[in-house]
């Protein structure tokens, strides 16, 4: 019966459950970050764009750290919740059987629902990509039904979804020597969420074993630039050159992170050591070097040998394998790391797994550690006697212990490194 309820099964079908599945749980919550690019969609709205990150006075409410284009994300939606309330506003003002509460909901917390539509459609788009990357209908239908991809958007509204999107279809265009559009997608992806820069060593082995030419980057140099000036001209103060004022916000301002702990709920190596005790990670070691110097250098060269085995191994396995690893190493290595900065490895570790099945319980464990580690921090549905399992410093040492072994697994792992057919499919 099973089988043939698969076979019956086709990826509309698929993709309607997945987006079934998500609007259901879309009305149910949101976390507090959405209300935090609520008011940076409102300001956006009220005071424009321009002072955005140097002189806007935020008072009690979260100033913006994150790059431009997610604040005109914000903003957008913020122009799409004034669209329809003035509809609705209409409506309950000229037709008496209006319901009245359902206006008292969209003014307070309709905005807050508007911005979770994106990554749900996110969520969606990303399953399609999968089924026509690998062909698998059970690629596609895991991804429906997934838990942590489910949580982070239709619940939560993180934009994880969003980022991953826009990163993998760059990646994948870059594959395919189609520059501009990649150049276009992996911007995005950065200016949206800056977590993904940490695959921009990867994408410079597709350039060189792409053999690019050297008219081709300094034409693509030259519309990465252009493209930069055009996002930051709006918010950048007019004494400053737009390019200046984009890479100076990015480093002092947005690439150093919101909270300077050397954990921020992460369960990674350094939560087998501290737990979730909040320290910043200027402190020193040993009197020598500071927590967050010595997790760039470890990160740094553990990077260099999975950009050295890409290199010397190049095929679409090892792209797959090395953009799962790079991610897990940021994740269980690098300070600053909040709860769910495990999810980039999942989509790629999932798409390795139709080609070598070794990597499914990877996949697995990987998939569970992180829905319990964003679960531990915030618990919806509220179980209290889960919550507190999960949050006593035994539990989250053994699965910072899980997370520290599961990567030094991806790291040291052995793999046929032959070129892979796209077509194939093993699950």
């Amino acid at each position: 019966m099973l089988k043939n309820l698969y076979q019956k099964l086709t990826i509309t079908k698929i993709m309607l459950i997945a987006l079934l599945v998500r609007i259901i749980s879309w009305p149910w919550t949101y976390h507090g970050d959405i209300n935090a690019q609520y008011w940076w969609g409102k300001f956006a709205s009220e005071f424009k764009w321009r002072g955005f990150y140097d002189w806007l006075f935020f008072g009690g409410h979260a100033p913006p750290d994150q790059p431009m284009i997610n604040i005109y994300y914000d903003w957008i939606i913020r122009q799409v919740y004034i669209f329809f309330y003035n509809i609705f506003w209409y409506l309950n003002v000229n037709i008496p059987s209006f319901p009245s509460k359902f206006m008292q909901w969209y003014f307070a917390d309709g905005n807050q629902y508007l911005l979770k539509i994106p990554m749900i459609l996110a969520d969606i788009l990303i399953i399609y990509f999968c089924y026509k990357f690998t062909k698998s209908k059970i690629i596609a239908l895991v991804l429906a039904l997934f838990p942590p991809m489910i949580y982070n958007s239709a619940v939560w509204g993180s934009g994880d979804s969003i980022i991953n999107l826009l990163a993998l279809l760059g990646i994948y265009l870059l594959w395919n020597k189609k520059y501009l559009l990649a150049i276009i997608f992996i911007v995005f992806s950065v200016l949206y969420k800056s977590s993904l820069l940490i695959w921009m060593p990867v994408i410079l082995v597709i350039l060189i074993k792409n053999k690019i030419s050297i008219k081709n980057i300094l034409f693509s140099v030259l519309f990465l630039l252009i493209l930069i000036y055009l996002i930051s001209l709006p918010f950048n103060p007019v004494e400053i050159n737009p390019l200046i004022w984009f890479f100076r916000t990015m480093i002092t301002k947005i690439l150093p992170g919101f909270m300077d702990q050397i954990t921020v709920y992460a369960m990674n190596f350094w939560a087998i050591i501290f737990g979730f005790k909040l320290k910043i990670d200027s402190l020193l070691i040993l009197n020598l070097i500071s927590y967050r110097l010595f997790s760039l250098i470890l990160c740094a060269l553990l990077y260099f040998h999975q950009i050295y085995k890409l290199y010397k191994n190049y095929s679409l396995k090892s792209l797959l394998l090395c953009l799962a690893t790079i991610s897990m190493i940021t994740f269980s290595f690098m300070t600053r790391m909040h709860e769910r900065y495990s999810f980039p490895a999942l989509i790629p570790l999932l798409l390795l797994c139709n080609y070598d099945r070794r990597f499914i319980k990877y996949f697995v464990i990987l998939s569970v550690t992180h829905f319990l580690n964003i679960y531990s921090v915030w618990g919806i549905p509220n179980t209290i006697f889960l919550h507190n399992i999960l949050n006593t410093d035994f539990t989250i040492r053994i699965i910072g212990i899980v997370n520290t072994v599961v990567t030094l697994g991806l790291i040291f792992i052995n793999i046929n490194h032959n070129q892979i057919n796209p077509k194939k499919t093993n699950i």
